[in-house]
């Protein structure tokens, strides 16, 4: 075989390479999260909970290793059962080692984050610093939020509990923010709840038409 030949393989082989990490990038694959959120003591379902999904997504660099940017918001709220669910991307996990990957530049979507927030109870995952949440916020998905798994949130009666787990909408931008009004207004409820003032901004987000 020439070296023509070897080379042109080698480009080739190269070529294909390339295509298959970048083809996951351009089509993402989209995949239905959901679960069951219910008091930790009663064991019964919690309606009206807002659940909120974020994905950021990454990019890898030589030396600095990941920089990041917030790329979608999505959020619902629990049944009458407590279920829920969300479709979205399903997005990769982290790269162990960002220096050597052959996508550096390039953006790719995380797994996503998320919150679960009710006034009156721990809130996911801000609980798990407040001791009184600690050891009674409790998963069946290994401390994880995972496909048809159950949350089970403590209620709370100490102020200061409350105003511990009181949770932020995600990200600052306006356009961000608009897709979290459930959320936004839940949050003002429990400020109200606990003599806070409202958030104005979220407070105008929620009444804009």
């Amino acid at each position: 075989m020439t070296k023509a030949i070897v080379r042109l393989v080698a480009a080739l082989l190269m070529t294909l390479l390339l295509m298959l990490l970048w083809v996951p990038h351009t089509f993402p694959q989209d995949k239905t999260f959901r679960g069951k959120v219910i008091d930790s003591d009663t064991k019964e379902p919690i309606e009206g909970a807002v659940i909120v999904v974020y994905w950021y997504e990454a990019r890898s660099t030589p030396f600095l290793g990941e920089s990041t940017r917030l790329k979608e918001v999505k959020e619902c709220l629990t049944d009458k059962n407590g279920e829920w669910k969300i479709i979205g991307e399903e997005g990769r996990g982290l790269n162990p080692d960002p220096s050597s990957s052959l996508d550096t530049g390039s953006y790719y979507t995380r797994k996503p984050e998320f919150i679960i927030f009710m006034p009156g109870y721990c809130s996911w995952p801000k609980g798990f610093s407040v001791k009184s949440c600690q050891g009674r916020m409790r998963s069946t998905g290994a401390g994880t939020i995972m496909e048809g798994k159950t949350i089970e949130l403590p209620k709370l009666v100490n102020r200061e509990d409350r105003l511990n787990v009181l949770a932020d909408a995600v990200g600052e931008d306006i356009t961000i923010l608009r897709k979290q009004k459930t959320f936004m207004k839940l949050i003002n409820i429990e400020r109200k709840n606990l003599d806070l003032d409202e958030n104005e901004t979220y407070k105008e987000l929620i009444n804009e038409k």
